[in-house]
């Protein structure tokens, strides 16, 4: 399912922004982050994060600033226009799951939305992966 939504996704905001830039803009949204934090949380290099930031603030959708007291220290935050384009690439991805969900019958529909939000909250929870790491060692 999360292959489909990334391939529809894909064909219909691939004149705007790719998934990762996608997902990049969702993150900064939220808060101004600096490379390694999008590095650690995109599961790539910072050579990757920076080659992804330099085409974002090409693009004008992101801008930088360097931290006074440590000049090395670099934050991205999400510009004017990339919210426009970050609102528009969502609704049209929401306009998509709508179309795809609305096939599914109405009292099944209400039971995937509580299971994907149940699978949610527990793929947020880092405490699981922990539980199961330190499980193997013992």
């Amino acid at each position: 399912m999360i292959y489909r939504v990334r391939v529809l996704h894909n064909r219909y905001t691939v004149d705007e922004i790719t998934d990762t830039q996608y997902v990049v803009l969702r993150a900064l949204r939220k808060a101004p982050c600096n490379t390694s934090f999008l590095a650690h949380m995109l599961g790539v290099t910072l050579s990757a994060v920076t080659a992804l930031i330099n085409r974002l603030h090409r693009m004008g959708l992101v801008s930088r600033k360097r931290q006074e007291k440590d000049r090395r220290q670099v934050w991205i935050s999400i510009t004017p226009k990339g919210l426009k384009v970050l609102e528009n690439v969502e609704e049209r991805r929401n306009l998509l799951l709508a179309l795809y969900l609305s096939r599914v019958p109405e009292g099944e529909r209400q039971q995937l939305l509580e299971l994907l939000r149940e699978a949610v909250k527990l793929f947020e929870r880092e405490d699981i992966l922990e539980e199961d790491i330190l499980e193997e060692r013992l």
